[in-house]
């Protein structure tokens, strides 16, 4: 039993070091109230990836559509990303964010901390830089209001 118990918590750890290393790589925060704070101060859009480490179709998400360069230049010049944890982050994010499909990327106006936008589930990197339009287009807007 305590090995069975062992080797979970190396996994878990080992997932979670995996959404750590991947944040650091594409410089993503990992803190939804710092990342929150740098949105309004730069007045942009707050992206909030969902993922867990447990959903191949998150790591698939990761790898290739949000580490793809198209994406990686429009999120770097039109957001202030985050990702987190669906499970192990519960708690430091708002319980309205806590997607039951995940991915999940919520696109949120740092203002009134409301969804703008929102993308549910792995999509590729040109569905998903449309989704990024679709989202910019949806902030300015409800900066208008």
């Amino acid at each position: 039993m305590k090995i069975l118990l062992s080797i979970l918590l190396t996994f878990t750890f080992a997932f979670s070091a995996q959404i750590d290393e991947f944040a650091s790589e594409v410089k993503y925060s990992r803190d939804y109230n710092s990342a929150l704070k740098l949105a309004k101060q730069q007045n942009k859009p707050l992206m909030l990836v969902v993922v867990g480490d447990y959903c191949p179709w998150c790591k698939k998400f990761e790898r290739k559509t949000l580490n793809s360069s198209l994406v990686r230049s429009q999120v770097k010049k039109d957001f202030i990303p985050v990702i987190i944890d669906k499970a192990k982050d519960k708690g430091k994010y708002p319980p309205k964010f806590n997607s039951k499909l995940i991915p999940t990327v919520f696109f949120i106006n740092p203002n009134t901390q409301k969804h703008v936008f929102e993308s549910l589930g792995y999509s590729k990197e040109v569905v998903f830089a449309i989704d990024m339009d679709l989202a910019l287009k949806a902030y300015k807007k409800s900066e208008k209001k």
